[in-house]
């Protein structure tokens, strides 16, 4: 085996196991954004590395598998759909906050999988499963402490009601933790029905390096993990997380029934029953009728409250509108993850009636219709079928090793050890798509959604037989080859290294905004003023960036219009033409449109002529989004300042039209 492939193995054991754990407090979102930037860097040491290889070897090292026609037509309307986006920037990178579901990471997920096919066999990929389950065991641990209140102060959402550990959010954890729980219940399964012709390391799913027969049954260790990953789930409090578990324990049970089975089957029953009467959770809830009000985390629709339903039924219903609103969108939809853009352009007015009315959703909270909207019936079949084969893969699995066919030679493990253990990475595959109907994929868990299909199909591969490496001397053109792909790797860290410290600079800014919204203080302004610029520098074709820059510039410009009017005049018109910036770069969003006329009313002190602007934004606004009450009350603001009491009369109406119990603009319309 060549260094390069060594290396791409090491690679992947390493992406399993940090980006779960990395999260950082210096970036405008903790969690996701440098999940992402962590994955992009590791796809692209693998492909340095798979290319090196392929140069050195002289030959193209690649494994064909049936997901590799269903993966490009997938891929392949994604770019079709991308080409009519109508925010092109969102859909290559994703939503900026989100960042999963953009083109960028759609390909890189895909690499990750081929890469993981190619240079896998059932030993390394029985490794790579275990380094899976070992970045687990601290997210886990992690979030039994935030129960108990270890970080509780750090938090603004309440953590010991429903933790989140290091993956961000309590249903993100749920989705991550029942795609993995049925590894170690596997783990127990197969001691069941031991087979006295195998050759199977015993350590299967333990710790690899450690002995622990001397002091504690394998079976044991497993229990202890599954109940350790049981109860996570049930501290997230998450209907999403505990409806897949359900459905997926039914399927590994039908699927692992015999007669030896039945006796764990009862005690695995009987157990997570008791568990899920004991500790609080949503179905303990439902069974006692529990009428106590508990603080959630994030929105209602999140946080699995009452009203969930109903809101996920509203968007849900302006997904369908996106969808039909038009022949384009029937058949290729508005470009993959521009689903804010496009849902308040058919967001039904029944949205006003909720608590959570003045939320952005930028995702449709269901990840099938999300792919309907954003990429038309063309990319929604695509995408049904790329899972339809997944899951083929794994059911072939369990069909032809229960028919005892797989290779007699391989010295791994035997068929039935084979058939739980790719059982296991099913009903885990299982669940990320039923977590996924109640919500969206994130990070980590299209991650596990596109690499445990590979790691069922490298389960099957002899090992020792993943490439054979024959060494040579590198020619001249070989030579320029590797200087040539080491060399684009430095500029891909470094273009990935200004992303992520442009937006370390923008969360400065942000914090620095909030420390003059709290304190007065101007400092903190031109403090902001400073970071927001370097922000720019480093990535002027991102849109939050560039709003965030002309706001920055407006805040200055009316702070110093009493001392240096020039001045605050020269950053007024700054903060136009960058806010031009936002607009051109994203002409579909509302929200920019709104930020836009912030600005333009804080400029206003500069000049009054920037109330017109304000105004104009508000017009472009209420086009994209027709039934946000939010906006036509404050074009009646603007009205009303320009002493235009008719028109604003009529916009303080409208408002209340759209939202009968919007005091704000009752007071306006009768103070």
């Amino acid at each position: 085996m060549s260094f390069c492939q060594k290396t791409i193995r090491f690679l992947f054991y390493a992406l399993f196991i940090l980006v779960p754990l990395i999260f950082l407090p210096n970036t405008s979102e903790l969690f996701e954004f440098n999940k992402i930037i962590l994955t992009y860097i590791f796809v692209v040491l693998i492909s340095t590395c798979w290319i090196c290889d392929c140069i050195i070897q002289k030959k193209f090292i690649f494994r064909r598998t049936p997901l590799d026609i269903p993966l490009l037509v997938f891929l392949g309307f994604s770019i079709l759909s991308l080409v009519f986006s109508i925010d092109v920037h969102t859909s290559i990178y994703g939503y900026y906050s989100r960042w999963n579901g953009g083109l960028l990471s759609l390909f890189s997920y895909s690499l990750l999988y081929w890469a993981f096919v190619t240079h896998f066999d059932s030993k390394s990929s029985l490794n790579a499963i275990r380094y899976t389950l070992y970045a687990a065991i601290p997210v886990a641990l992690w979030a039994v402490a935030e129960h108990f209140g270890i970080d509780s102060k750090m938090w603004v959402q309440d953590v010991q009601n429903r933790v989140f550990s290091t993956i961000g959010q309590p249903n993100w954890l749920a989705a991550y933790i029942v795609s993995l729980i049925y590894l170690p219940l596997s783990g127990l399964l197969k001691f069941q029905t031991p087979n006295p012709k195998s050759q199977i390391n015993p350590k299967l799913l333990s710790f690899k390096h450690l002995d622990f027969r001397n002091y504690l049954d394998l079976r044991i260790l497993n229990l202890v993990f599954f109940v350790l990953l049981f109860s996570v789930l049930l501290f997230t409090k998450s209907r999403s997380g505990l409806l897949a578990f359900g459905i997926s324990s039914l399927v590994f049970w039908i699927m692992s029934f015999n007669k030896k089975t039945v006796i764990p089957m009862i005690i695995f029953t009987l157990s997570t029953l008791s568990f899920l009467l004991v500790f609080k959770n949503p179905i303990r809830d439902l069974v006692f009728k529990s009428t106590v009000v508990e603080k959630t985390v994030g929105t209602v629709l999140e946080s699995g409250g009452t009203e969930s339903g109903t809101i996920r039924k509203i968007v849900w219903t302006g997904a369908t509108r996106i969808w039909t609103s038009s022949i384009k969108n029937l058949l290729i939809g508005t470009g993959p993850e521009t689903f804010a853009m496009a849902y308040y352009q058919y967001r039904p007015i029944e949205h006003n009636q909720t608590s959570e009315w003045e939320l952005l959703y930028n995702k449709a909270h269901n990840e099938f219709l999300n792919q309907l909207a954003t990429t038309g019936v063309l990319g929604f079949i695509s995408y049904l079928s790329l899972l339809f084969f997944m899951s083929i893969i794994f059911l072939k699995s369990q069909i032809l090793n229960s028919n005892n066919q797989i290779n007699s030679k391989n010295k791994i493990q035997n068929n039935l050890d084979l058939r739980i253990l790719s059982l296991g990475l099913f009903c885990g595959w299982l669940t990320i798509s039923v977590t996924n109907f109640w919500g969206f994929s994130v990070v980590i868990t299209q991650i596990l959604l596109f690499l445990l299909p590979a790691m069922a199909i490298s389960l099957e591969r002899e090992s020792g037989r993943a490439g054979e490496y024959k060494s040579t001397n590198l020619s001249g053109l070989q030579k320029i080859g590797l200087f040539v792909s080491c060399s684009s790797t430095l500029l891909l860290f470094y273009s990935i290294g200004k992303y992520w410290y442009a937006d370390v600079k923008l969360a400065s800014s942000q914090l620095q905004t909030r420390y003059f919204g709290s304190t007065q203080n101007p400092q903190y302004l031109i403090a902001a003023y400073n970071e927001i610029t370097q922000s720019f520098k480093l990535n002027s074709h991102e849109p939050n960036i560039t709003s965030e820059y002309a706001m920055s510039a407006a805040y200055l410009a009316a702070a110093l219009k009493p001392q240096n009017a020039t001045q605050a005049a020269q950053l007024a018109q700054q903060a136009l033409n960058i806010s031009d910036l936002t607009i051109e770069a994203s002409p579909h969003h509302p929200n920019f449109f709104k930020s836009r006329s912030r600005m333009a009313i804080l400029l206003s002190e500069v000049d009054p002529r920037y109330l017109d602007i304000a105004a104009q934004s508000l017009q472009q606004a209420s086009l994209i989004s027709p039934t946000d009450p939010r906006i036509p009350y404050n074009q009646g603001l603007i009205a009303k300042y320009q002493n235009k009491i008719s028109d604003a009369k009529a916009f303080f109406q409208k408002a209340l039209d759209f939202k009968p119990d919007f005091q704000d603009a009752i007071q306006q319309l009768h103070p």
